[in-house]
């Protein structure tokens, strides 16, 4: 019994009291009237950046509906483009769903295609939609959590933040992979 009391205290000391991510030393990306969300990696500060592709009238893009590049804050923090290997096994989306009259599109990110996101307006904003612990939320930020640093890396798990409008909540979820 004082094992298992010793290793959740030990948890909650290294991990903190809630479910956020341990990872908190990594910088936010400035606020954008066009952002989506963001993800960030263990390995690096460098984040991918998932911005709102607006045409005339603040309507979608519906060829390209999302702009996708770096921030590269392990460097100078200069914006730069996805190379194209990382577009196709990583970063880069597919559009499964574009309706002409309609100004909402699915997509599912190369990378992680068993979650879809919705790209829909609330309140007036565009958000990226998807299932967050069982609840539809607008997400905020993916982090993913690598296993090792070699070539190809492994991922451990992925965190998913976002926001509940209808509990008016933020929600959070682990996926083991």
């Amino acid at each position: 019994m004082k094992t298992i009391f010793l290793t959740v205290l030990t948890s909650f000391v290294f991990f903190g009291f809630n479910t956020r991510s341990p990872k908190t030393n990594f910088p936010e990306p400035p606020t954008s009237a066009n952002r989506l969300f963001y993800i960030q990696r263990s390995n690096n500060a460098n984040t991918v950046i998932y911005d709102a592709n607006l045409i005339a009238d603040k309507k979608l893009n519906l060829q390209k509906p999302i702009d996708v590049y770096w921030i590269r804050y392990a460097e100078k923090g200069q914006k730069e483009d996805l190379s194209n290997l990382q577009w196709q096994l990583a970063y880069g989306y597919k559009t499964h769903t574009a309706n002409s009259t309609s100004n909402t599109v699915e997509i599912t990110l190369n990378a992680f295609k068993n979650r879809p996101i919705t790209l829909d307006y609330h309140q007036g904003k565009l958000a990226a939609f998807t299932q967050i612990k069982g609840c539809r939320a607008s997400l905020q930020k993916v982090f993913v959590q690598l296993a090792s640093t070699a070539l190809i890396p492994k991922v451990a798990y992925i965190e998913l933040f976002g926001f509940d409008s209808v509990k008016n909540q933020a929600v959070y979820e682990r996926i083991y992979v």
